[in-house]
């Protein structure tokens, strides 16, 4: 097997709020901490990064609701896909599941908790050029016959009826831009996974409008095998109609599918899929054994629950990353073939106060829409390849809204702000020889 050496060096990061134009935004970004890994051995085939925050596209995103207006404050388990439509003919389409819709107090910078409301999941649109996505985020939600402010995409009436809700996660656009399939975890009572949903929207970019988009959902695997912790074409060079699709199975105690449990591997037609037909899915059993039936699944060894999965042709290689559970790291794995082997390096530490309890930090997912700036072109002269961008989100737990600290005076000013995502550009070489990309 070739190893892989990987150098990541986090320079310090200040947000220039002034020059940027953002007075929302005050202070600056925490110091993040250099740091380096190598795992390089004989042979060994040499990818170097940078990892630092994106503050450009921090300010881009930082779209606030004016006075006495209730409106987008915040929202997790963000997925980002690239559609057709709108002015330019492209735009970025982000999906965000639980999310705070409430009035923002700009005298103690704080999302205001009475009249707050928490739908399920929440749209965006950007607007973007060719080369890139310049626009800011205009949010969307749905409100039900009453007026009340509800999740844009709802299970089935008699699943709602049953308490039933639906957390998009993982999703993928059709090559033409005009459809998208997102993956749902199914819960019932307080993060009681149920099982997996597939959210069909057709003809996304023949209408400009979200609320007139029509959708449809359908169920797959079960309980005890769930389909929804990322999808992703088999070839990201732009051919073919497979995608591949991580899940997972019970973990070696017999518990639930979790972020614990090993990934497994299926892959389909995108066109089957978008049909509601699954039942031409195969899954992968051994090395170069797929199997209709999803029965002795073997791990890929790719630690995954709610993420993305990326072949960039530049590193030749597979990537992901992933925030191991109840930890203040982010690695990036990477492998030659979807089924591994992967190897990991630390790519960017999580900045305080994140680090301490009772923050979290998960779902640390590519942003294609940025990260396409030169992994699909090459625009401004740099090698391609040369930048992936993720985002994360930082959580607080809590017995009760009005205990959360996310809640707190202070508490949406930028570097205390949690429920929010969080943007890192990394910066990728193929030897540590070669020079670094220099930015505009």
């Amino acid at each position: 097997m070739n190893s892989i050496a990987i150098e990541a060096h986090s320079p310090a990061a200040v947000m220039e709020c002034a020059a940027l134009q953002c007075p929302v935004i005050l202070g600056a970004l925490p110091k993040l901490l250099g740091f380096s890994a190598k795992t390089a051995g004989k042979g060994a085939h040499r990818v170097s990064t940078q990892g630092s925050p994106a503050e450009d596209l921090q300010v881009q995103f930082e779209v606030l609701p004016g006075p006495g207006e209730a409106g987008w404050l915040g929202g997790d388990s963000d997925v980002s896909v690239v559609i057709g439509g709108g002015a330019t003919g492209r735009r970025a389409l982000w999906i965000f599941a639980d999310t705070f819709i409430t009035k923002y107090d700009r005298n103690d910078q704080s999302r205001v908790l009475d009249g707050i409301h928490m739908p399920h999941n929440t749209l965006a649109l950007v607007e973007c050029i060719e080369e890139r996505c310049t626009g800011r985020p205009q949010f969307f939600w749905q409100r039900d016959e009453a007026g009340a402010i509800v999740s844009f995409f709802e299970p089935p009436a008699e699943k709602k009826d049953d308490d039933e809700l639906l957390w998009p996660v993982a999703g993928i656009a059709s090559r033409d831009g005009n459809s998208v399939l997102l993956l749902a975890t199914r819960i019932k009572g307080f993060m009681n996974v149920v099982g997996t949903s597939v959210i069909v929207s057709k003809d996304v970019a023949r209408v400009d409008d979200p609320h007139q988009w029509q959708y449809t959902t359908y169920d797959v695997g079960s309980t005890d095998l769930t389909w929804f912790s990322s999808v992703f074409f088999a070839d990201n060079r732009g051919e073919g109609d497979t995608v591949y699709i991580f899940g997972h199975g019970k973990g070696a105690d017999g518990s639930a599918p979790s972020q614990n449990s090993d990934t497994v591997l299926a892959r389909g037609s995108l066109g089957d899929l978008l049909e509601h037909d699954w039942e031409r899915t195969e899954y992968w059993t051994a090395p170069g054994v797929w199997s209709a039936q999803p029965e002795g699944l073997k791990a890929v060894g790719l630690p995954s629950w709610e993420t993305t999965c990326n072949w960039s042709e530049a590193l030749g290689r597979w990537y992901s990353f992933n925030i191991p559970a109840f930890t203040t790291d982010i690695f990036m794995h990477t492998a030659a073939e979807i089924t591994g082997e992967w190897n990991k390096t630390k790519v960017f530490s999580i900045p305080y106060p994140f680090t301490q309890a009772p923050w979290i930090s998960y779902a640390a997912k590519r942003i294609p829409s940025w990260s396409a700036q030169t992994e699909a072109g090459v625009p401004w002269g740099l090698p391609r390849g040369c930048e992936l961008v993720f985002s994360f989100i930082s959580n607080a737990l809590a017995d009760t809204p009005t205990d959360n600290i996310i809640f707190e005076p202070g508490s949406m000013e930028f570097t205390q702000r949690g429920y929010w995502p969080r943007f890192v550009r990394v910066i990728a070489k193929m030897s540590p020889e070669a020079p670094w990309c220099s930015m505009p």
